[in-house]
């Protein structure tokens, strides 16, 4: 008996290849409900094999979708979220491009609000774990980080952020805290040569020319002609 129906497990696991379980899972799960329905069945109650095996079968099923899911739904709510998709499957079938609630209401005799309660808690969730494609490569893998910078260009920032570091260290203390101050480096906030000047104790344009040599000193330092000059004071 369970070979003969094993059709009926197909037709009644098809809708549910969209709940994020693999079909053949999913065949395998109702193939169980289909052994408990052969175990259980009475025939002398006058009730088709096939009736009362499809509500075994659907019920393995719906076991299964609420055990895979991270947010685990009630029984009867997993119940009444697969009659709404049911529905829904049904008027898109009737040329509905955008199902609304109200339309599934007049179908499944649900309340609108319900019914958009259970649309929000059927979403499929996954594992960033899971394996995807014919290389197992994991779903995570494939995920992108729109906030996340190049690796390259974050090795070449921090590569750069050395070597400025470095020539920094070879400027005498007032040109390097002139530079530090003037463009902001290091997280501090950029200031104007009148800040710079007032904080040395010097006047605007001694503030500008100690960043003009810091400037030329560090161009000549990392000039492959030649080290730099640092014997002026």
């Amino acid at each position: 008996m369970v070979e003969a129906n094993l059709g009926l497990v197909h037709a009644i696991g098809a809708p549910y290849r969209s709940y994020g379980i693999p079909f053949a899972d999913l065949i395998q799960e109702g193939t169980v409900g289909l052994i408990e329905a052969v175990e259980r069945f009475d025939p002398e109650r006058g009730v088709k094999f096939s009736t009362y095996a499809a509500w075994w079968i659907r019920r393995a099923l719906l076991g299964a979708i609420g055990a895979s899911r991270s947010i685990r739904v009630p029984a009867q709510a997993a119940q009444q979220l697969a009659a709404v998709r049911r529905a829904e499957h049904e008027l898109e079938r009737s040329g509905t491009r955008h199902v609304s609630s109200e339309a599934i209401a007049g179908r499944t005799g649900l309340r609108p609000s319900r019914i958009t309660t259970l649309r929000t808690a059927g979403r499929v969730t996954a594992s960033l774990d899971q394996p995807v494609g014919d290389d197992a490569t994991q779903l995570g893998d494939l995920l992108s980080d729109p906030e996340c910078k190049d690796p390259a260009d974050v090795a070449c920032e921090n590569e750069a952020a050395r070597e400025l570091q470095t020539l920094l260290r070879l400027l005498p203390e007032r040109h390097r805290q002139v530079l530090i101050r003037r463009h902001g480096l290091g997280g501090s906030e950029r200031q104007s040569h009148q800040q710079v000047g007032s904080w040395l104790g010097v006047k605007e344009e001694r503030s500008r020319q100690l960043e003009r040599e810091a400037l030329h000193w560090i161009r000549e330092i990392a000039s492959p002609i030649g080290p730099g000059r640092l014997a002026v004071a």
